[in-house]
This record gives structure tokens, sequence and C-alpha cells, in this order.
């Protein structure tokens, strides 16, 4: 009987990971269906249907606001490990402000040590792409904490708006700018958009469900076995 209900468990887990590829799958449809519309001016988008406007091209004026710089970590590109680098930019002449993803710097070997940004970024406009942050699995308590590495520059485990928008005391808006190859301060952005990763996920549910079965076998293997044995 436990042998059926950790089988059950598994399939349970596949079906999990089917569901997730599928989420993602759709992502990447409304991201690039999305990416096809004309560019939009963030100062005079009304900022509460931002989640209906993810993939959109998008640009504004105003500036970065200084000492706003989040660096996202545990951030890979090829085999090397390092931080996504955020940056709080106002939008135009409102109170409200986006986060710019600026690109991808390698982590140093001390990990308390940051690496080189240069000075604070300066632009009177910017432009990109609107995007999700990048998803994490399971959040952990503590994970949306950011960890102070100076007076200007925090580490986040992921991106929580709320708690950015707390921190810099600011309104933020639910969603990230992936900065344009063409636009200055920027860091190495090869962007790769959402919901590209929905293979990883395929493989997790062929590896659920290659266990429940795996399981399944056992346990009934097991179950003739005790029914054959004689009784003494």
């Amino acid at each position: 009987m436990l042998g059926i209900l950790v089988s059950g468990l598994f399939v349970a887990l596949g079906n999990w990971q089917l569901a997730r590829a599928n989420e993602k799958s759709e992502a990447l449809e409304r991201f690039n269906s999305r990416g096809q519309s004309p560019a939009m001016n963030l100062a005079k988008f009304n900022v509460t249907d931002i989640a209906g406007v993810v993939g959109r091209s998008a640009f504004t004026n105003g500036g970065y606001r200084a000492g706003t710089t989040v660096l996202l970590d545990n951030q890979s590109l090829g085999s090397r490990i390092g931080y996504l680098v955020y940056t709080v930019y106002r939008i135009a002449d409102t109170d409200q402000h986006i986060l710019v993803n600026r690109g991808w710097v390698a982590a140093l070997a001390d990990p308390r040590q940051i690496p080189d940004l240069g000075p604070e970024p300066v632009a009177s406009a910017v432009s990109g792409r609107l995007s999700n942050p990048p998803s994490v699995g399971i959040r952990l308590r503590g994970s949306e904490i950011a960890e102070p590495m100076d007076e200007s520059v925090w580490r986040v485990q992921r991106i929580d708006f709320l708690t950015l928008a707390n921190l810099f005391d600011l309104k933020i808006i639910g969603s990230t700018l992936l900065l344009d190859n063409a636009m200055p301060n920027g860091f190495i952005r090869n962007w790769t958009p959402p919901g590209t990763d929905q293979a990883r996920h395929l493989g997790y549910a062929f590896q659920w469900f290659a266990l429940a079965l795996a399981v399944f076998v056992i346990s009934v293997g097991l179950f003739v076995r005790s029914k054959r044995r004689p009784h003494s």
C-alpha cells in the first residue's frame, strides 16, 4: 500500500511539472506575440494593467535613482555564476518607477565583494522590453530580504517589488525593463525570453513518471512474492 501511495505522489509531481511546462509555453507565446506590437510610452500607460503588457517594447524618459542598484544572485551565463543588475528608474515626471535590468555581471570569488559596476548610471531616456523577473523554485522564507553590500548596492535572492519599494521608499511598478542592447549603462545583455525553459519541466516530469513506474513495479513484485511465500 505504501508503494502505491508513493507512486501516486510521484505521478502528481509529474503532472505538476507538466502544468508548469504548459504555463511556460503559454508565457513564451504571449511574450513573442506582444513583441510585435508598437513600443509603448510608460509615462502614458496605466501601470495597474502592467501584467497585460509584459513582452511589449517600452520606453520612457526620466532618470536612474542614485543608490538603488540591486544584484539578483545566482544567475548563470554558460558555466559562470553571477548577478543580474537592476537599478530603479523614474518614469518621466511621475512618482512611478520601474526596475531596469541592465544585464549580467560575473560574481567575484569572494561573495562579499561587489563586482565592478562602474559609476552610477545616468540616462535621460531608456528603452527595452517589459518582462517579469526570473522565476525561482521554492520560495524560502527570507529570500526576499535585501542584503546591503554597501550604501548603494543590495543583493537579493529574488525580486520582490514590495520589499524593494519599501526599501527605497518609492513606488515601483510590478514589471522590469530589459534594457535594449543599444542603450548605455548596461552589462552583458544576452536576454532569454521568459518561458524558454519549458523543456526543463518536461524533463523533470519524465523523471517523476519514471520513478512512479519503478516504485509501482517494485511494489507489485513484492506483493506477488509475499502472496507466493508459503506460510509456516
